[in-house]
């Protein structure tokens, strides 16, 4: 990348501000700590906004190289992939005029997923070999394994961020975080299986807990971070999402299923315990009928999901500290509904013509069968193309749920944020770490995506 960038000295390339970023670390390790000169501020000391600047054309561009990288490569440069498209959101994120800058390497990736793959590969094999030794135990043996992959998910949590914030460059300066990945995992685990018994109702209070051992243990410089939302305002504003999306649901299920006549739900009992009888069409009708209520249902916490991240992202970012500056966000439902609908149409749009061309792909090789025109080759070659077919419309419609939900939700998540006394920063100094990888490689196990 060599995109132009303002830093404290004025403009540079990218490359350079990711080699100011590298000196500083090299600093610190001879004992000589930069002091960061003093920034002047908009006029009155006010908040300076954040931005953000890239273009759906460059993003595409990325996007577009990387997927075909991708198949020549069988997945293998999917890590540099996301290593570009990071730097392409980095280096066009500003606060005021200073855009962050993303130092990280593709290999580095690669190294902690094929590290990971050492844990879980064998993890895996040995849950299913005990499963296979063990049949009246499986069961157990699949909760357990569920119950360790999950744990390391939580590690992979705190560790791929760590990894994220140390690659991460500002005004020449990389971010950096303390603590200990395992104690988080321990307590986020924790903290997940209390929020599955209560439904849900105890997500603020968890929330705010694992906020507040991350950001603490962030530090920008020697500037440490701190969260200071409070549970009580998040469960104010989600307590009318839960109801919905959790109440509302089974309300529809209870209905359904007391509707239902008794007579009827006693004897699909007695077919299920007695082998000679056979379920009637009312029982199987029954059954139908609440499986439907239940797929319905479904949608419900599905169509909320938008309003539940507009509400959260905006709770994060106003509890926010780095030192003694302090986000702030005025991000809103409607703006989070806006990005999503606009993305559901277009599509939609998109999968009705790509089925239109399915249909006649598959219909002219069916034909072509009937007629008897087709030799082995040409069936080869049409197998091929159906394959590559498929491969390009999935690619086609990953691309375009990046352009068109994961780049401009960023932008306007962006567009919300401010930084109240960013004059704070001015004086800090370097203290600079390294961070493994590892836990970026479980992410990638897991499919944690880009991880903004």
């Amino acid at each position: 990348m060599t995109d132009a960038v303002q830093g404290p000295w004025g403009p540079r390339s990218t490359a350079g501000a990711m080699a100011a970023a590298e000196t500083a670390t090299r600093n610190v390790a001879a004992g000589r700590v930069p002091v960061m000169p003093r920034q002047a501020g908009p006029a009155g000391g006010g908040p300076v906004r954040i931005g953000f600047s890239g273009l759906a054309s460059e993003l595409f561009g990325l996007l577009l190289k990387g997927f075909f990288l991708q198949l020549i490569t069988l997945g293998i440069y999917r890590f540099w992939l996301i290593t570009d498209i990071r730097r392409f959101y980095w280096s066009h994120t500003a606060v005021g005029t200073e855009a962050f800058v993303y130092t990280g390497r593709g290999m580095q990736l690669l190294k902690g997923f094929l590290f990971a793959l050492a844990i879980l590969v064998p993890l895996q094999a040995g849950g299913f070999f005990l499963a296979l030794g063990l049949p009246s135990a499986q069961w157990v043996v699949s909760i357990g394994l569920s119950a360790i992959v999950l744990f390391l998910s939580q590690y992979a949590v705190y560790a791929s961020r760590r990894y994220r914030l140390t690659r991460t460059a500002w005004r020449g300066l990389r971010l950096r975080m303390t603590g200990s990945a395992w104690t988080y995992a321990i307590k986020a685990f924790g903290l997940l299986l209390l929020v599955l018994v209560t439904l849900g109702l105890t997500y603020p209070w968890a929330a705010t807990a694992l906020e507040r051992i991350k950001m603490r243990e962030t530090f920008f410089g020697d500037a440490q971070g701190d969260f200071t939302g409070m549970p009580g305002e998040l469960a104010r504003r989600l307590v009318v999402i839960w109801a919905i999306g959790l109440g509302l649901p089974l309300v529809i299920i209870g209905a359904t299923i007391a509707s239902i006549p008794w007579e009827i739900w006693t004897g699909l009992l007695r077919s299920i315990t007695t082998e000679t009888r056979a379920v009637t069409g009312s029982e199987g009708l029954a059954v139908g009928t609440v499986i439907t209520a239940v797929s319905s249902s479904v949608f419900i916490p599905v169509l909320l999901y938008p309003a539940f991240q507009a509400i959260t992202f905006r709770w994060r970012m106003n509890g926010t500290r780095i030192g003694g500056a302090a986000v702030a966000s005025d991000f809103r439902i409607g703006s989070a509904y806006r990005v999503y609908v606009v993305a559901a149409l277009v599509m939609g749009a998109l999968a009705m013509v790509a089925g239109i061309i399915v249909l006649l792909l598959v219909g002219g090789l069916f034909v072509a069968f009937i007629a008897g025109t087709s030799s082995l080759f040409s069936g080869f070659v049409a197998g091929a193309l159906v394959i590559l077919g498929y491969l390009l419309l999935i690619g086609g419609f990953w691309i375009a749920k990046q352009l068109l939900i994961g780049l401009p939700l960023h932008r306007a998540r962006m567009a919300s944020l401010s930084v109240a006394n960013l004059a704070s920063l001015d004086g800090v100094h370097a203290r600079n770490v390294e961070a493994s990888a590892m836990g970026e490689g479980l992410g990638e196990a897991v499919d944690f995506g880009i991880g903004l």
